[in-house]
């Protein structure tokens, strides 16, 4: 599938034969974003609300959702299909009450599941979820009563493990999603008629590798941030891009594009949000500066609406950061910044940054962490309010090593009330969350 600002202008090696929508079929493939929408995707029943749902709130309550890929599950006698599981925000505490949805027609080894996003991509006050499998996406509709398995949507993709990065790019009022396609981005633009498709490509290699998204330039629109895909040793490294594409009310466009290159050798996660407090998302990512002996720090540097100001290093000594998330968890308006440290033997850890007005506290001011042996704590991290109290809550992964895996939902950030989530199964849980 090949996707240009134009829309779709062929459909790559092999051929994509059709869009698959709660179990119809349109035959002759995806069309170009200016001849039509993928329709009846996402239909509104009953009219759109005014107002779409924060990301991650599923039923339309005001509170995030904790939203977890399960992507070892078995379905239907079919291993390691995969499927999405939600547990419901509430005013004292999470729900305990696990719901599980899938497809209808599980694959083996397909791993559902395995990169998510969320938004309220029809707008109708519950917020969906997309989710990656292998060699397609799926997209589950929330609803009042939680998170919908019937009817999906299912687009045939060319690339098995996408990044994705969903946020109002157009300012609509209706969210967006941009996933890495074939030698390029794909925006999947939703609409009270469904998602309609446009393509972003700059000639990089893999443009896209990482995606995240947050108002950098500081006009009140979502922009999309973008790495691209550097070439493994022993082959030539040169610099790596990262490229912010500003949001816009006629929707992403490389023309106001604009990258910084830095100095290290790769980005291995990113993330964007505004930890000084100025209504400027801020850059963080976890890079490596050498391929052979590599030093693995986080790097913050300050938005200025048009360029990112000086790095500010964080280092874990001999252990390194791997993932990275952003949230205000003290409610004072700036984001904190949540890492996963990786130690020796899976025994990681979770630590916090505080936001200030120059940047994030160089040491933590919390650290997470479990003495059982293995348990690859924060292995996924997510900031979102799943109380309702207008601060963000820690959400931490636990995926071990056997499979089974759990979430553990820390209040504010903070120990009390800390809620552990689990499924019976094997189940992957613990291993993605929305971005």
């Amino acid at each position: 599938m090949r996707v240009s600002d134009k829309g779709i202008t062929g459909m790559g090696k092999g051929g994509l034969a059709a869009v698959v929508v709660a179990g119809l079929v349109w035959p002759g493939g995806l069309v170009p974003a200016e001849a039509a929408a993928l329709r009846p995707v996402l239909g509104t029943s009953g009219g759109a609300s005014a107002a779409g749902a924060r990301a991650g709130d599923v039923n339309g309550d005001g509170r995030s959702d904790v939203i977890a890929g399960v992507h070892l599950l078995k379905v239907k006698g079919k291993s390691d299909a995969g499927g999405v599981v939600v547990y419901l925000g509430g005013a004292k505490a999470v729900s305990s009450r696990a719901r599980v949805v899938t497809v209808g027609d599980p694959v083996a080894k397909e791993n559902l599941g395995r990169v998510l996003v969320t938004a309220d991509f029809d707008r109708d006050g519950y917020a969906d979820v997309l989710a990656s499998a292998r060699r397609r996406l799926v997209l589950f509709r929330g609803s009042e009563g939680g998170l919908r398995g019937k009817p999906a949507l299912v687009i045939p993709w060319p690339v098995a493990e996408p990044a994705m990065a969903a946020a109002d790019f157009d300012g609509d009022g209706y969210g967006d999603a941009a996933v890495t396609g074939d030698e390029r981005i794909v925006v999947l633009r939703g609409g009270k008629r469904g998602l309609r498709m446009a393509g972003l490509a700059n000639g990089a290699q893999r443009f896209g590798a990482h995606l995240t998204a947050g108002d950098v330039t500081g006009d009140g629109l979502a922009d999309l941030v973008a790495t691209e895909r550097r070439p493994a040793p022993p082959d030539p490294v040169g610099p790596q891009r990262i490229t912010v594409v500003p949001g816009s009310r006629s929707g992403l466009s490389l023309k106001r594009a604009w990258s910084i290159t830095p100095a290290e050798r790769a980005a291995r996660a990113l993330a964007v949000g505004d930890v000084n407090g100025d209504r400027r998302a801020d850059l963080v990512r976890v890079t490596s500066a050498d391929a052979a002996n590599p030093a693995f720090r986080v790097i913050v540097q300050l938005g200025t609406g048009t360029g990112f100001g000086p790095a500010q290093a964080l280092a874990y000594g001999d252990d390194h950061p791997a993932g990275v998330a952003l949230g205000d968890v003290t409610g004072d308006g700036r984001a904190d910044l949540a890492v996963h440290v990786a130690g020796e033997g899976d025994h990681d850890r979770a630590v916090l940054h505080a936001g200030t007005s120059t940047g994030v506290t160089a040491r933590p001011v919390r650290t997470y962490a479990h003495d059982a042996y293995e348990t690859r704590y924060g292995t996924s991290l997510r900031l979102a309010d799943v109380v309702g109290d207008a601060r963000a809550d820690l959400i931490a992964g636990l995926p071990g090593v056997y499979g089974a895996g759990a979430l553990e939902v820390l209040p504010g950030g903070g120990r009390a009330g800390a809620r552990k989530l689990a499924l019976r199964a094997t189940t992957g849980l613990g291993w993605s969350q929305p971005s």
